[in-house]
């Protein structure tokens, strides 16, 4: 190189040429040698190339339809179908409270089998998917101070099924919890639901602000369809035909008792249309210009109809978030603040006395906590989904005979289930745990799977240890077979399962 710059200094200056002399090219006037013309050649055809390539994208880029016209750059770039693929990356995110004996034994079959279903549902191996997927998983530290990957077994496990982990401090200090007057939190939380404040580790969902949106499931969910419809709303802006289209989609998956709550105040009560103003143009409106930043569904088998179905706690098992460090922030403030109170009434119970109390299970943490904050802070910007699709346990909308207790999620009896002289099979449904008076629009027992998102193996036993398989949840009911077979069939996706029968 510094060979070649002290030639190319040294050229004599160009002089004109005589009327008679013949014309000479650039490179015999510079009188250069072969070599050098040779390099010079190649080097002035590979900026004239990319000079035309850098315009035609530039002339390219900068032609929209007449329809963006007045979007801004960023809302054309959104709206162009010509997006390249993947339009983002979506967190996925598991956790472990308490990393025990029996956890750590079957912990390996559910991660590795979750993170294939996540997979098989995203880009690029799904065909029409554009959201590719990176997946985390939290673990709480070791008191000790050791490195959890020699000391913690679940640490292994996890790392081993694909997850990346990231060890987290405990999620809250109870002991910072204030304590005003009447409040019950601070000497309560700790074991409150299944998990105590220790379940708050699934708000670290939160701080994965690398991407636009992040997904916690359990580990007991199976993923059988992707969640496009659901990311686009997050991903693009409502003033983009990519937005716009995705909000008059959505409609098709948002919780009914979601709608009733926006547009009558009452998740049991419908709204009722006139001539004037039609349900179905009411609640397009609703979603037009709406800017989601959470989904979640409900968990309708937790309380008992009537008064607290104003006032249902979030299933724990699925939320989907876009990840901010304010609003993580925020949700520790609200704990720390202590404003929990007692009893049951869903009326002046619960956080801040909003109706939100121990009716709720784990009403101090996730569920009842995030409830809370869904529908009264953040109402407007997120939407709980139909529970069947994104969250299907296979539970019976209804409540049944079976015990005096509601809350079991029995099914609806079959013919050929039923048996009278057997108080276990022979029961009947009874009303709508969300207080509507019909819901068979939410009875996942009957709902097809073909239409499911999210599978969530509750009522259904787990398939990776299916000890009870005489329980009528895993043997008799024809939907939780199904589901444990859509279990088996991703499990044979993956490496060395392939000669697996689903025939059993």
């Amino acid at each position: 190189g510094t060979e070649r710059l002290r030639m190319v200094s040294s050229l004599p200056p160009l002089t004109p040429r005589s009327s008679g002399s013949k014309p000479r090219s650039l490179l015999q006037h510079f009188n250069l040698p072969h070599p050098s013309r040779r390099i010079i050649i190649i080097a002035f055809i590979f900026v004239t190339v990319n000079i035309v390539r850098w315009n035609r994208d530039l002339t390219s880029s900068i032609s929209t339809p007449s329809s963006l016209s007045s979007s801004s750059p960023s809302a054309i770039l959104a709206s162009s179908s010509s997006t390249p693929l993947p339009v983002a990356t979506a967190a996925y995110a598991v956790s472990i409270t308490k990393c025990s004996a029996k956890l750590s034994s079957r912990l390996y079959d559910a991660a590795a089998v979750l993170r294939r279903s996540i997979e098989l549902n995203s880009y690029p191996l799904h065909p029409t998917s554009r959201y590719a997927a990176k997946f985390y998983a939290f673990t709480l530290k070791p008191s000790d101070g050791s490195h959890p990957a020699g000391s913690d077994r679940c640490y292994q496990v996890l790392t081993n099924a694909g997850w990346e982990v990231i060890p987290q401090d405990p999620p809250l200090y109870p002991v910072l919890i204030q304590e005003p007057k009447g409040s019950v939190l601070k000497n309560g939380i700790g074991s409150d639901g299944c998990c105590g404040h220790m379940e708050l580790i699934k708000l670290s969902t939160y701080k994965l602000v690398d991407h636009d949106m992040a997904v916690h499931l359990d580990l007991d969910t199976l993923v059988v369809h992707p969640f496009d419809e659901i990311f686009n709303v997050m991903h693009f802006p409502a003033n983009t035909h990519e937005g716009m289209d995705a909000r008059e989609k959505i409609l098709e998956v948002v919780a009914p008792t979601y709608i009733n709550r926006r547009l009558t105040g009452n998740p049991s009560k419908s709204f009722q249309s006139d001539a004037a103003h039609s349900k179905e143009a009411a609640v397009a409106e609703l979603f037009r210009n709406i800017t989601v930043d959470a989904y979640f569904t409900k968990d309708y088998n937790m309380i008992i109809p009537g008064q607290q179905n104003q006032k249902v706690g979030v299933q724990g098992g699925f939320l989907v978030v876009r990840p901010s460090s304010e609003t993580y922030t925020h949700l520790l403030q609200l704990v720390y603040s202590g404003e929990f109170y007692g009893g049951f009434d869903a009326k002046t119970s619960g956080w801040f006395k909003s109706g939100y109390g121990k009716h709720i299970w784990g009403a101090m943490t996730i569920q009842g906590l995030m409830a809370y904050y869904f529908d009264v802070e953040q109402l407007h910007h997120s939407v709980e989904l139909n529970k069947c699709r994104y969250n299907n346990i296979a539970d019976n909308a209804r409540t049944s005979s079976f015990a005096k207790n509601p809350k079991f999620p029995r099914c609806t009896l079959l013919p050929f289930v039923r048996n009278p002289s057997n108080s276990r099979y022979n029961f009947d449904d009874r009303v709508c745990r969300d207080g509507r008076e019909t819901c068979d629009d939410t009875d996942c027992q009957r709902f097809p799977l073909k239409k499911a998102r999210v599978l969530h193996y509750t009522y259904c036993k787990n398939p990776w240890n299916c000890n009870g398989c005489e329980y009528l949840e895993t043997y008799k009911e024809p939907t939780c077979y199904e589901m444990s077979r859509e279990w088996f069939k991703v499990r044979s996706t993956m490496v060395g399962e392939g000669n697996r029968t689903l025939d059993w």
